[in-house]
Order: structure tokens, then sequence, then C-alpha cells
């Protein structure tokens, strides 16, 4: 418990024969581990039951977390408070006396006494209204299921303002429901949401063959959220952003994030709610798998956006960026304290726990894993589990043939994940066999991949090894998975030594590929003549694994520029996003180098073909989806790296506005870039525009994209006012949006100093306010010292860290950091 006023008269323990246990003398706190202990006269008796009583109050404060309270402002200008709820991981705590580790579940029963003109909403449905004496009403709401209680949850919202979209029915025979819940003037922007929400239920009841648990399924979009969403049974609370879209006029990327958000929330309504890890160092069993599936149910939902590839880039890159350093942690590990449990809700558990599953459903097959997963689903219903558990029930689905216990184990107890190196021997083909493909060999050897080097215990993987080359992709013909177990296996090919091999097939395993100077050069001389014959995944995996081998200097830098050099005649968004990352951590690397202007030319001398085949002109959605995403990433690369055509444009549209601000005709993908521009290339009237539209903002998605805007400015004193704005100006600049919008600043050229003086020296202020949980300054910290390339700044944040870290702050997230300006530094000298 935290923070909650005990009556101790009324403790009182008694066992289902009615007689009561007295109570020791007195309990006491535990502040370290947030414990209420008693001590008692007698000792429990085995298979007794026991009721705990206890009479307590609490404040109710606005810091996002347990029972909260949050501001908003309505549609008349006026102020209005309203009661909503975050419990994950811990936060229950500080809203009642409990147990809340995830598997220990309970079945709750939530009654509120509220004032007539508001409205109750909690986990399951309303069961009568009661009128009390003092006017005030009472809502008594139906039994939970038994379920983990960082579950619970609860808003109290003024019936005016607050209202829900009409049921959509899920089952009719079950009477199952769905609705969408939020401020009454943005509910017409959520009907994409609404269908959305039903879609993913209907997709999930079957492909988990287990249909939802509870009578209605309320999404629920909330002014103030600490994270993007919570998958609270029955009641799923969301960020507004979370939940809105315009079909008519919104952009692509908020079109996807609505869509991902929606079903990896869905998707833990089986993962985690009805079967929850058996404790937070395996969390990664909810999360990894809730963020699978929601790339499962999107494809089914949205299918003509081939959302597994983009899984690729979003995902599994994004987990090897992450685990790419010797302080790396392992997704499954010991939780020995409170800060250990905050530091599990990250990219490794996420990212890499997801990419993993699909690495497992890859070499299992489909069938043969959602076999797997439905049984262990319905075997642990309203239980919890452990990864041993779903290890039995995979191998069991497939006639325990497969051991996968053996195979994945090290991937969940190691950190890092392995580079395999191709060598190629190449074989003198006779003239006379010239057409004929002969045996050759190839040695396939794994390593752990280190951005920084290390000594580290060297570590073996079970990596499911495949390949492809030109003749196997023309026949369709796969080849089988080889089994590397050791550290390198000798593999007979029938691969011309003229022809390319590429190994990782869609990028299903979780590794990165090096390979011979030969072969790269033969994948190289593909890439520039015909590119696509080579799967866009696997074209992008290129560009990805090649920049970040090149900063171990196992290969050369020159071969990653060489690389990209065919992107001239590419169009397929998989491997441009995977450039722009790479185009961007190279910016990290070299921004403040004299050479980078001339690597921004060749970078620029690439895009421009992309850029003049896109242009700024609106993209039809619904017929060319992924050009309209990609397509804010050509313009902001292009303005980003001084092509004048795109900053002369986005500064036009931006003046049209300017001088008649009740029309903006800015396309709203394409607003933050337009802002930004005109921000960064203008004066203090851009700034303060674009300030004053910020004051009476109401749209989430205008909101984030004026707050992108501003943080453009290269104006010293306008970025330090900025940043002050964010601890004096809460009513403008939300408490859910801080840390992005102090990220814009600290993750851009002209802003990142200004911002690493002004963390230093606030803070104690950005330490009361995200203290708890810490992931609010972990990014903040991350974004800032992303462009740390020199020794001197590394000794900056080396002695920063040792003034503060005596006072609460996370000390791994501290080591990771500084492992991370390492690595940067040894790839730049």
């Amino acid at each position: 418990m935290v923070d909650l006023n005990i009556d101790n008269s009324t403790i009182a323990i008694v066992n289902s024969s009615a007689s009561s246990i007295p109570i020791f003398d007195s309990w006491y706190y535990d502040g370290h581990n947030q414990f209420m202990k008693i001590n008692f006269l007698s000792n429990f008796q085995p298979t007794m039951i026991y009721t705990f009583h206890i009479v307590y109050s609490a404040s109710i404060d606005r810091d996002l977390e347990g029972i909260y309270l949050s501001d908003y402002v309505d549609v008349n200008g006026i102020s209005r408070t309203f009661i909503t709820s975050q419990m994950e991981p811990t936060y229950a705590r500080s809203a009642l006396p409990c147990i809340d580790e995830p598997a220990r579940k309970a079945i709750f029963r939530i009654i509120v006494n509220h004032d007539p003109s508001y409205v109750v909403w909690t986990n399951t449905e309303l069961e009568r209204l009661d009128t009390l004496s003092d006017g005030r009403i009472s809502a008594y709401f139906a039994p939970t299921l038994n379920m983990s209680t960082f579950l619970l949850a609860l808003i109290v919202a003024p019936k005016i303002d607050f209202a829900c979209r009409p049921d959509r029915v899920i089952s009719s025979s079950k009477n199952i429901t769905s609705r969408i819940c939020g401020r009454i003037p943005i509910l017409p922007q959520m009907t994409y949401a609404d269908n959305v929400a039903l879609k993913a239920v209907n997709f999930f009841n079957q492909y988990f063959d287990i249909d939802y648990a509870l009578p209605k399924i309320d999404h629920f979009a909330v002014p103030d959220f600490e994270g993007g969403a919570m998958e609270n049974y029955g009641l799923l609370i969301y960020r507004e952003i979370g939940l809105f879209f315009d079909e008519k006029t919104g952009s692509t990327s908020q079109q996807q994030y609505v869509t991902l958000l929606i079903a990896h929330e869905v998707a833990h309504q089986w993962f985690g709610n009805l079967v929850s890890p058996a404790w937070w160092g395996e969390l990664w069993l909810k999360e990894g798998f809730a963020n699978y599936m929601e790339s499962l149910a999107t494809d089914f939902i949205e299918p003509s956006w081939k959302q597994d590839e983009l899984f690729v880039i979003e995902k599994v890159f994004s987990s090897m960026k992450a685990d790419s350093l010797p302080t790396s942690r392992p997704i499954s590990i010991e939780i020995n304290n409170l800060a250990d449990i905050f530091l599990m809700y990250d990219r490794i558990t996420y990212d890499k726990g997801s990419s993993l599953i699909r690495m497992m459903k890859m070499f299992l097959g489909a069938e043969t894993f959602q076999r797997g997963i439905r049984n262990y689903l319905k075997d642990f219903s309203y239980s919890s589990a452990t990864q041993q558990d779903l290890w039995r029930y995979l191998s069991a689905a497939i006639n325990n043939t497969i051991d996968v216990e053996l195979i994945i184990d090290g991937w969940t107890h190691q950190a890092g994940y392995p580079i395999v190196e191709i060598n190629r021997i190449y074989k003198k083909i006779d003239q006379n066999l010239q057409q004929q493909r002969v045996s050759s060999e190839l040695i396939v050897t794994q390593q752990s991949f280190n951005l920084f080097p290390s000594t580290p215990t060297p570590k073996i993987w079970w990596i499911p090894f495949k390949y492809l080359d030109r003749t196997s992709l023309e026949l369709s013909k796969e080849n089988p998975i080889e089994w590397l177990n050791s550290t390198s296996i000798r593999l007979s090919i029938t691969t011309s030594d003229s022809d390319w091999i590429i190994a990782n097939p869609d990028y299903f395993g979780l590794y990165r590929v090096k390979y011979d100077p030969k072969n790269f050069n033969l994948i190289l001389a593909q890439l520039q003549t015909e590119h696509t014959r080579i799967p866009n995944i696997n074209r992008g995996a290129l560009i990805d694994d090649t920049f970040a081998i090149s900063r171990t200097f196992l290969i050369n830098a020159a071969d990653a520029y060489r690389l990209i050099g065919y992107l001239k005649n590419e169009n397929d968004f998989v491997p441009w996003t995977a450039a722009f990352s790479a185009m961007k951590q190279q910016e990290y690397l070299l921004g403040d180098n004299e050479i980078f202007s001339e690597v921004q030319r060749y970078f620029l001398n690439l895009i421009l073909p992309l850029y003049n085949s896109t242009g700024w002109a609106t993209i039809n959605q619904t017929t060319d989806w992924r050009r309209a995403l990609i397509q804010p990433e050509v313009l902001s690369a292009a303005c980003s790296y001084g092509y004048r055509d795109c900053i002369d444009i986005a500064r036009s549209l931006f003046r049209r506005w300017y001088l008649n601000p009740s029309q903006n005709e800015i396309p709203v993908s394409l607003r933050s870039i337009v802002y930004c521009i005109a921000v960064h290339q203008g004066s203090h009237e851009e700034f303060q525009f674009l300030w004053k539209r910020l004051e009476h903002e109401l749209t989430p998605s205008e909101t984030r994209a004026l707050l992108d805007g501003v943080a453009c400015t290269r104006d010293r004193s306008q970025i330090v006012w900025f940043l002050n704005q964010h601890l004096i100006n809460e009513s403008i600049i939300r408490e859910q949006d801080m840390t992005h919008s102090i990220g814009n600043v600290a993750r851009s050229r002209d802003g990142y100093q200004i911002a690493w003086i002004w963390i230093q020296e606030n803070w104690s202020k950005l330490f009361a306010r995200w203290g708890k949980s810490y992931s609010g300054l972990e990014s903040i910290i991350d974004d800032v010292t992303n462009r740390f390339v020199t020794v001197r700044q590394q000794n900056e944040f080396k002695t920063f860290a040792d003034l503060i870290i005596d006072k609460g702050t996370n000390l791994i997230d501290f080591l990771l950091t500084i492992s991370n300006i390492e690595s940067t530094i040894y790839s730049v000298f």
C-alpha cells in the first residue's frame, strides 16, 4: 500500500468459522517494499478461509497513478475535473490495500457514491442505482471475473461532457457489446476506432477459439493518461489520440497507430487478463504476445497494409537497436525490488518478446503455433502461467518433435542476440558444366553482436538458419531450416558461384547477417540492376544490418554507403524506412562533424527521385496507403537536408494559413513537418502563432502537431522558454504529452545542448513529477544523449549521474545510457 490512511480500530481478521484472530500489538509499514505488515498471536490454519476487514481513506492526486484526478477544458472554455485510474503495475497500492502480484487473482465488487451530475464506468456492467439521503447516487456494479488487481479500473466523469457511442454487438447469443466512450465533442471522430474494436474482438474470438469473457468491452478515451492505453478487463482506457481518427482528414500514421493500439489492448483480454504471467519477471508473456498479436489482428482488419512486413521494421529492428549493448538485459529476469518491475516496460519486453514469438511461429508452423497457444490459454484461463508452461504446450502441439524450451530458453535468459557470419567456399566450374548448379559449401558462424567491444562469456543460441537464392525464389521453393546450435556449422549448397545467397528470409530469425565480400558484391550487383528480385523485407534488412555492423568495424562503413546507392530506384516503404532510420543514426554520429554536410548531400541525392514522385499532393489513403504512409518521411528528410524546393513549399503552405487562420488547408499528415519547417526557418512570429493556437486547441492530433512544430525553433531564448512551460503551464501542455514534447527539443541538432543544460538544472522538479515510474525521465535522457559523441559529453553525463543516483534514480538505466554513449564514441572514433 502507498499513502493510505488506515483506521487502526477497524483492522480485523475473521476466519470462515467466524472466529476473530486477535492482532498482536499493531501493524507497521515497510516503506521500501510498500508492505503493510501485521503480527498475529495465533497461526493461520491451512485450508481455512480468512477475511481481512479494514477501513481506510486516501487522497486523490493528479499524478496519473492509481485513482487520480484530471482536468480538461469543455467546449465553452470552462475547466472541469474528472476521475480515472491506472493500476498497472503497482499503482493499485495507492488506491486500496491489496495483494497485487499478477498471479494473485480475486473477484472484486465495486460500489461508487457520486454526485448525480456525474456518471461512472468500471470493469463490469451497472447493476443498480440507489439515491442516498444526501442526494448522491450509489452505483452498484456486477462482480468482476477472477482477475489480477492491476486490471481494476474506474472513471467518474461529468455526464454533460462524457458519453458512449451506441452499443455494437459482438455476440448476440451471449449478449456481448462493444462501445467507444469519451468526451462527447470528439466521439464523431471515433467511428473508425469503433469499427476496429469490433473487428479485433471478433478476430481474437476466432483465432484463440475462446470467446471474450465479459458481457461488455468499453474503450474509453481520457484527456490525460500515462501510457498509450491500458487493457483493464471490460474497461480499456486510452489517451484520446489512441482512439481519434477522422477517416476524411486523418493521416495514415494515425490510422495505423489507432488500429495497432486497439488490437494490442484487445489481445490483452486473453494474454494478460485471461492468463496472466505468474510474475513480473516474465512480463513478456503478456506484452510480447500482445505486441505480436496486434500485428495478426491488423492483417485481418486492414489486409492491404501487409502489417507483417511493417512489423519487421517497427518491432524487430527496434528490438535489435535496444539490445546491442553489453549492458542489455535478458527478456526474462529476476525481480528483486520495485524499480526492477518498472524496468521491464521497455523495448526488450515488448519488441524483442514479440520478435521471438514471430520466430517461434515460423519454425513451428502457423497451425502448430495456433494450436499450442489455444490449448495454453484454455488450460490456464483465469489463472497464471510461466514461460516453461508455454514451452510445454508449444512442444506438445508439434508432438514433442521439437523441444521448444531447449531452443528458446537461451533467447529469453541471455541478453543480446547473435550475428551470423556467412562464408561461402566457392567452387570452380568446369566449362562443359557451366549451366549446371555445382555443389559448394557454406560456413555459418555465430557470435554475440555488440555495438561496443567487450569480453563477455561466449554465448550460443539455437538459431533457425534459412537462406534463399535467386533460383529458389524463381521456383517459389523454400530451403529447409538448419539449426545452428554451436559456434559454426558447414552446409552443402547448390547455389551457383555467380549467384548470391541471402540468409534469414523475411527476417524471421532474430539475428544480423554478415556476408563474405564476394557474396556481398553479388547482392550489390543485384540491387543495382533489378532490386525487386530480392524481397522487400530483406532489402530493408540488408540496410539495417549493414549500417549496424559497420558501427562495429566488422565491415567498412563505405560498404554501407555503397549498398544504399541503389535507393535512387527504390519505392517500397520497408527498405526506405530502414534507410531513414540509418540516416538518422548517421546524423547522430556525425551531426557536429564537418563531413556530415557531404553525407547529407549524398542522402539527398538518393531521396530526390522519391521526393519528386511523391510530392506534396494529398495521396488517396484507400488506394495507395503505403505511399501515403511514407510521404511525410520523404518530405521531412528532404527538408531537413536543406532541399530548397521542399523548404519553400512548406513555408508557403504555412504562410497561407498564417494569413487566413480560419482556413488550415495543410494536409493533416503533413502538418508536423510544415509547422516545424516554418518555425525552424522563420522568426518569432511563427513560433508565437503556433503557441497561441496551442492555447485553445482541443483536438488531440492537432495538439501533437502544434507541439512538434513549436519544438523546432532554433532560437535559444525560445527553446528555454518553451522547456520552462512544461513545468509551469500544464493547462496547455498536458502531463501525458510532456516527455514527448521535451524529447522533440532534446532530439534536435539545435536544441539538444540547451535541453541537456535545462534537464540538469531542473532535475529535482522533473524527478518529483516522473520519478516513481521513471519511464518519462528515461525517454528524455535517451533523447538528449543520442547526440553525445565526445568523451567530454560522456564525462559530463557520468558526473551528473554520480550526483543523482543516490536520490532514488534507477542505476541500471543510467548504466545503459553510459554504455550507449560509449558505443557511439567507439563508432565515431
